[in-house]
Formats: structure tokens, C-alpha cells, sequence
């Protein structure tokens, strides 16, 4: 499912939340009701207009992302995802040598950490030259 597909399915999903909400106050408004106070009934947006709402949010999300905060964040990002991968590849190494895990193997688990570390600088790299004008 592409980001757009997402949104609109989000839209739909918002769009039919202010109907409910619609249909629910002017449920409470029937009976004994003051002239002209009662909410109008709302009729679900027609797909075009929610298509039309996605793509711009979809125009604003990407014009953010190609923005210097948008870069900074995602580089950010990238640099948590790869200190997760590295704190849980550290915690395998630490259990394979109380496993007593043989030298290969742990040379193997301490280029996967060379690796995560380099990712990690890499994102580092990014999210400064998103700070550079």
C-alpha cells in the first residue's frame, strides 16, 4: 500500500468519525428542540474531495521531508535505528560469551557491530549536513 493509499484510507477513517459525530448530536437534538439549533445532517465526503485532501497532505509531507528539519529528523532517525540494532547485537555478543561461543563467532558478531557503528556515523554524517545551509 503506497503513502497515498494511506492517507486516503485516514481521511475515509476521519471523514467517517465527523459524520458519527454528526449523526450523534443531531440524534440528541430530536424531540423538543429550539428552531434553527439543530445540526445539519452531514452526508460523507464524495472520494474525490477525500483524494484531493491525501494528496495534499501527501504534498506537505513530502515538501517537509525535503526540508533541512524533515532531513535532520530522518537522519536521526536512521541513527536510532541503528543503535537499536547495535545494543541488540552487543547483548548477543555479551550471551554468546558467557555461552563460550567460539572466536569466530564472536569476530563475526564484532563486524556486525563494525557495520552498525558505521551506520550509525553515517547517520550522524546526514544529520549534520541537514544542520548546513
Amino acid at each position: 500500500m503506497s503513502e497515498l493509499e494511506r492517507l486516503i484510507d485516514l481521511e475515509a477513517s476521519a471523514d467517517a468519525a465527523r459524520v458519527t459525530l454528526a449523526e450523534r448530536e443531531l440524534s440528541r437534538s430530536r424531540g423538543v428542540a429550539w428552531s434553527g439549533m439543530t445540526p445539519e445532517h452531514q452526508v460523507p465526503c464524495p472520494p474525490e474531495t477525500l483524494r484531493k485532501r491525501a494528496q495534499a497532505r501527501l504534498a506537505a509531507r513530502q515538501a517537509w521531508r525535503a526540508g533541512a528539519d524533515g532531513a535532520f529528523v530522518t537522519a536521526v532517525g536512521r541513527c536510532q535505528a541503528a543503535a537499536r540494532q547495535a545494543f541488540t547485537t552487543a547483548e548477543r555478543a555479551r550471551a554468546g560469551a558467557s555461552r563460550e561461543e567460539p572466536a569466530e563467532w564472536r569476530l563475526q558478531v564484532l563486524d556486525e557491530l563494525s557495520a552498525q557503528a558505521r551506520a550509525l556515523a553515517a547517520g550522524v554524517r546526514q544529520a549534520r549536513r541537514a544542520l548546513t545551509p
